[in-house]
């Protein structure tokens, strides 16, 4: 869609996205899937402490895949990837694409 935001905290991205219990979530990105093929949550993005925002595949149906200079890895589910500017994260029939900001 276009749509923009800041990492700060633990986002949830999927059709309905729902933290566990006891779950911090800052951000809670609900994503329309014209072919139901996002989990209802899918993945989720994170700055870990050394700075890196890292992404990582909730056990989703379809999973996902990261997409690095036309280089496309399947993300193993519970595995957390660091990303970088420029990569593009595919969830089902969506894409967000990385940029750093400043």
């Amino acid at each position: 869609t276009g749509e923009t935001f800041e990492m700060a905290g633990l986002a949830l991205v999927g059709r309905r996205p729902e933290a566990r219990a006891g779950e911090k979530v800052a951000h809670l990105v609900p994503l329309r899937s014209s072919d139901m093929s996002l989990s209802k949550t899918h993945a989720q993005f994170q700055v870990v402490p050394d700075g890196a925002l890292v992404v990582m595949d909730r056990g989703s149906t379809n999973g996902s895949v990261l997409l690095r200079k036309g280089v496309a890895k399947p993300l193993t589910p519970g595995r957390p990837a660091t990303l970088v500017d420029g990569d593009t994260v595919r969830f089902g029939d969506r894409e967000m694409r990385v940029e750093k900001l400043g």
